[in-house]
């Protein structure tokens, strides 16, 4: 059983820029701030063989792999691959394109998922969502997107991927809406908010995890309750920073394993 310090994860679209310009010194980074495991999320340029090296070197764990949407519908194969070269089978749609935020193209993403899980299961593959807020705006056949996608069909589920950010700019209470996820959603995505700005302004209502008013604690005591493998970091701006944004976030889920 993971202690909880290796559990917390840093998902590597924070530091999108920094690996894209120095791959190893950023993995460096992040493991001198205390991260065991990371959320990959594409390879920015770089060398999937060497990115593999790199998280070899470093002893990180890889906390679930992000991939772009298209890639269910016409590379399976070559997610397989990745997926097998980063010792990760757990794998996430990042995000539903644009052109598919709609009625007919959350049917074909569920269709598709549903698909790709039903040939991967048996393998040992995790295949699932991560949630923007539109996801809990919109609605399918009464459902939520995300509850219509991640609903069972014949014993096979998409697994959740909970984002305590966009829930809360979706008008959700991330701490009550997360319950319905007991025992299925391995991974959530940690990042906090603050009020007083327009909700579109994610570069100023976007704060450190643990600095916001996002009640991260209970999140985090739910999570450990209900199955929860790792728990990700994600900042995507930051004003002070990114590597002192994340090591805010990293420091506060830290002091949270006295209190769990």
């Amino acid at each position: 059983m993971k202690n909880f310090k290796s559990k917390i994860a840093a998902q590597m679209y924070s530091v999108r820029k920094e690996f894209a310009e120095d791959a190893e010194g950023t993995l460096r980074r992040l493991r001198e701030i205390g991260f065991e495991a990371v959320q990959l999320d594409g390879m920015r340029g770089n060398d999937p063989l060497k990115v593999a090296a790199l998280l070899k070197k470093y002893h990180f764990q890889v906390a679930g792999m992000h991939i772009k949407h298209e890639r269910f519908f016409n590379d399976v194969d070559g997610i397989i691959e990745e997926v097998y070269l980063f010792g990760c089978k757990t794998i996430f749609d990042k995000y539903i394109d644009d052109d598919e935020q709609n009625e007919q193209g959350y049917r074909k993403t569920k269709a598709t998922l549903l698909e790709v899980a039903q040939k991967l299961s048996p393998l040992g593959f995790r295949v699932g969502i991560h949630n923007p807020e539109y996801d809990y705006n919109h609605l399918v056949d009464g459902r939520k997107v995300i509850d219509f996608i991640t609903d069972p069909v014949n014993g096979i589920c998409i697994y959740p991927e909970p984002d305590t950010y966009w829930m809360t700019i979706a008008g959700e209470n991330p701490v009550e809406t997360i319950k319905k996820y007991s025992g299925r959603a391995p991974i959530l995505h940690l990042k906090d908010y603050q009020s007083g700005y327009d909700l579109n302004d994610m570069e100023n209502n976007l704060i450190e995890v643990g600095s916001g008013e996002i009640d991260m604690k209970s999140v985090v005591q739910w999570g450990e309750e209900n199955g929860v493998e790792y728990y990700c970091v994600e900042q995507d701006y930051s004003r002070i920073g990114i590597f002192e944004s994340l090591k805010i976030g990293f420091d506060y889920l830290v002091s949270l394993e006295r209190e769990l």
